[in-house]
């Protein structure tokens, strides 16, 4: 559903090189990390969370909710809360399907959130290596268990408003973070979402995510 042929990436290497070339800017309204925070390494695999199906097969969704700073989205590298300033909510349906943001890895934890972590009800912590976490609350369904291996194309879970909230799916981006033998996510500094691969919209990436943007599966 989700792997990438060398044909589809070396297409979306093409467009990029051409939209340099004739001199198409690319969003960069973000700048570097706020102090305390990091930012998810242009090297390294990112996605948009989100498959073709999203929305009733409309295959985006725009960034609503919070937004870095707001709400829930706070703390860059407390060491005792769960660090989620760069965190960001996607409207998006219930049930959607809802893969892993930094693809392939292994499932830490897949479950309702602990006592402390209520607000972020049924959610999925992956390591992909690196000390680089990722994670997504509010699910309605989880399709993954503890220590289990994924891709990037593995439906990890549904979209829901598990947690005390409408349906739809946060997510954010850790390092060098910690889990409670509860499986509460705390410590390590939140990340701000770099690169992030989208096969919709013509395929690319998006170099940051901007308030009210639209984001593309």
């Amino acid at each position: 559903m989700r792997q990438l042929t060398p044909a589809q990436r070396l297409r979306a290497m093409v467009v990029a090189v051409l939209l340099a070339v004739a001199g198409v800017a690319i969003p960069t309204s973000a700048e570097a990390a706020v102090s305390g925070c990091v930012d998810w390494p242009t090297n390294k695999f990112l996605q948009t969370p989100l498959t073709y199906k999203a929305n009733g097969g409309l295959g985006y969704a725009w960034q609503n909710g919070s937004y870095y700073g707001e709400g829930y989205h706070v703390n860059c590298n407390t060491t005792n809360r769960m660090n989620q300033y760069y965190a960001l909510d996607l409207g998006m349906a219930q049930g959607d399907e809802v893969l892993a943001p930094g693809g392939p890895g292994t499932v830490l934890y897949a479950g309702w959130a602990p006592a402390g972590w209520e607000t972020c009800g049924r959610y999925i912590v992956v390591d992909h290596g690196g000390g680089w976490w990722s994670y997504v609350c509010h699910l309605s369904a989880i399709r993954v268990s503890k220590g289990q291996r994924i891709t990037d194309a593995t439906v990890i879970g549904l979209v829901g408003g598990t947690g005390g909230f409408a349906p739809h799916l946060h997510f954010g981006l850790q390092y060098n973070a910690k889990l409670t033998a509860a499986g509460g996510l705390y410590g390590g500094q939140s990340a701000q979402p770099r690169h992030l691969w989208h096969l919709g919209c013509g395929q690319g990436y998006y170099e940051f995510i901007n308030k009210g943007q639209k984001v593309c599966y």
